[in-house]
Order: structure tokens, then sequence, then C-alpha cells
């Protein structure tokens, strides 16, 4: 028998670890690498605007925290590497003109 959320601590413990489908999902001291890695390589500053961001959210919903935002999307393929991901302010990675909104757009209606 399979206790809940075993497959989850089976994913979590292959973190970093090629497999089939190539790099698995990062998790604990791996991401927390690559978030460091990726705020290194960008020097704190926002790809896609040029801004200068607080490495840690000074209050919720801080616009300029540092989020570390995927180029090419899981589900479309990327994978959890320093060459996939850039920083990004919070605002363009899931605010008003975030990513994750459409740039601002309004959703489309399915």
């Amino acid at each position: 028998m399979i206790r809940p959320g075993a497959s989850a601590r089976r994913r979590r413990a292959r973190s970093g670890v090629p497999g089939r489908l190539g790099i698995v999902r990062l998790h604990g001291k791996a991401l927390e690498a690559l978030r460091d890695a990726c705020w290194e390589r960008d020097r704190g500053i926002c790809q896609k605007s040029g801004m200068r961001l607080y490495r840690y959210p000074r209050f919720d919903g801080d616009p300029e925290a540092f989020h570390m935002a995927h180029i090419v999307s899981r589900g479309a393929g990327g994978s959890d590497t320093l060459e996939n991901v850039r920083a990004l302010a919070a605002l363009y990675h899931t605010g008003d003109k975030g990513e994750h909104n459409c740039d601002g757009k309004p959703i489309p209606r399915k």
C-alpha cells in the first residue's frame, strides 16, 4: 500500500536528477541554488524592464520583488536549468503586466 504523498516524496528525493523527460522539477536546496545563481547572473536586474529588484519582497504584493521565471515553460518542454530561467520583477511576472496575466490583455473566453 502506498501512503498518500509518497509519490511527492519520491519526486523531491529525485530533485535535479535526469530522467526520461530530462531534469525533473527542482525542490528544496537545489531550487534555492538555482534561484541564487539566477540572481547572481542577472545582477538583480529585471530582464524585461531593466529595473533594480529586491531579493526578498518588502511587503505583500511588492512589484519590485525578484521572481525567477522560466523562459520556456515546463509544460512546453522547458526545464529547471539556469539557461531556461531569468530574473523578472513581480510586476512583469505575475502582476498587471505579467506573463501569467496575458501581458495585461483581457483573457480570451473559451
